[in-house]
């Protein structure tokens, strides 16, 4: 990992995985503008509610096509050096996409409801 961080990923979360890496290949991942809404949550609440930390079969979806604003690795520096590395840290005009703008996001990952079960 480069000492400078680009300042376009911050504020970065970096937080340890509740599966402990079977799903997501880490113990430690590192998620670019955390702060950022998701569905009127900040990225790092909706995945620790409604995401990879939700349960089993979630957690295996979402890490076969995750998006570019979150690396894992197995350590919380070497998750940051792969968010960096993944999403081409060293251009200056890179901002992760909205996930609201992924309908593949939006529909796969919303928590059901007891009508839809």
């Amino acid at each position: 990992m480069s000492s400078e961080v680009a300042p376009d990923l911050y504020p970065i979360a970096v937080i340890e995985d509740r599966y402990q890496g079977v799903y997501s290949n880490g113990r430690w991942w590192a998620v670019a503008q955390s702060d950022c809404m998701l569905e009127g949550m900040t990225r790092i609440a909706w995945l620790l509610e409604y995401g990879p930390s939700s349960d089993d079969v979630t957690a295996s979806v979402f890490w076969r096509d995750a998006p570019p604003w979150i690396a894992a690795a197995n350590t919380p520096d070497a998750a940051v050096g792969k968010l960096e590395a993944q999403i081409g840290a060293d251009s200056d005009d890179w901002l992760p996409p909205p996930v609201e703008a992924d309908p593949r996001w939006r529909e796969s990952f919303r928590p059901s409801t007891q009508s839809e079960r």
